[in-house]
């Protein structure tokens, strides 16, 4: 399989952020989802059910890391983002203490993108009136990290 360009994981990213973006807007949070680049080159949506109750989010996360996993080790997949409604840890100084957080990975890339949020207030009124933001995003944060799924090194 070919390398997966920088260009394809930026959109594996927005793909991501803008679902995202979209949750927190219309419900003020999202359960954890993901989206993954497949054999063509072609991002797919991947998302969980596990049961007609509401599951604990982190209990999503590990479902969809570990069908990310069975995935990669088929062959099925070049490329992976997982995205999740966080706590930015403290020690990013975020200007927001909640954040989309997006794991990006392929061969030889793996990186968190934490964008921090705050949910504006009077809501409803922003919303029914469609022009006033209802959300304030501040800059991504972006932090390096040890793959989870694919090797350190493109193969």
């Amino acid at each position: 399989m070919q390398p997966v360009s920088i260009d394809a994981l930026a959109s594996l990213l927005r793909n991501c952020e803008q679902f995202a973006h979209q949750r927190i807007a219309e419900s003020g949070g999202f359960h954890p989802f993901g989206a993954f680049i497949n054999r063509a080159g072609d991002i797919e949506a991947l998302g969980a059910q596990l049961s007609a109750e509401p599951r604990d989010s982190f209990e999503v996360y590990e479902f969809l890391e570990g069908a990310i996993a069975e995935m990669a080790h088929r062959g099925d997949i070049r490329a992976y983002a997982l995205a999740a409604n966080v706590a930015v840890p403290q020690q990013l100084a975020s200007p927001f203490p909640d954040g989309l957080r997006v794991h990006v990975e392929a061969p030889g890339y793996s990186r968190f993108v934490y964008t921090p949020y705050r949910l504006l207030p009077y809501r409803a009124i922003r919303r029914f009136l469609a022009v006033l933001p209802t959300v304030e995003y501040s800059d991504p944060i972006a932090v390096d990290l040890r793959a989870k799924v694919f090797s350190e090194t493109p193969s």
